[in-house]
């Protein structure tokens, strides 16, 4: 069953990977140190694509589809690598977005916006959550 979870853990990490680095909506590296911009303003341009009448429906993709994304993080640490903290786990989903992101900005692939590691932070938090509620549901089936 160990193997099966590190197969899958696998197959997350490099969809993942695939998904932010590679994905054909994502533009080519330029290497251009001026063209190298990261959006420090929190929900800044989504604000701005929401207000100025954009997609709104493409703006709640980015937003459930970074969550949805990192949500599985702290599940395969729990159950892959025996990571227990649930403090760990969080810090974790944050810290894996921050080099993203940070690649993503020194790469110039994609767009680097710390939007993406909120909502990704968020979706490691939904992780935590639904680790907490199997464990405590179980915890109460053992005990009846």
């Amino acid at each position: 069953m160990n193997r099966l979870w590190k197969l899958w853990s696998l197959l997350y990490f490099v969809i993942l990977l695939y998904v932010v680095f590679f994905a054909r909506r994502r533009p080519y590296p330029t290497w251009n140190p001026r063209q190298w911009h990261f959006r420090w303003i929190p929900f800044e341009t989504k604000w701005h694509l929401y207000t100025q009448g954009y997609e709104v429906s493409g703006i709640y993709l980015d937003i459930l589809g970074n969550i949805i994304m990192f949500t599985p993080l702290p599940l395969f640490l729990f159950i892959v690598f025996g990571v227990r903290n649930y403090w760990k786990l969080l810090s974790s989903a944050f810290l894996f977005s921050t080099v993203i992101e940070t690649i993503q900005y020194v790469t110039n692939i994609g767009f680097a916006d710390i939007d993406d590691i909120i909502f990704n932070t968020i979706g490691g938090l939904l992780g935590v959550l639904i680790i907490d509620g199997v464990k405590r549901a179980l915890d109460k089936d053992t005990i009846t």
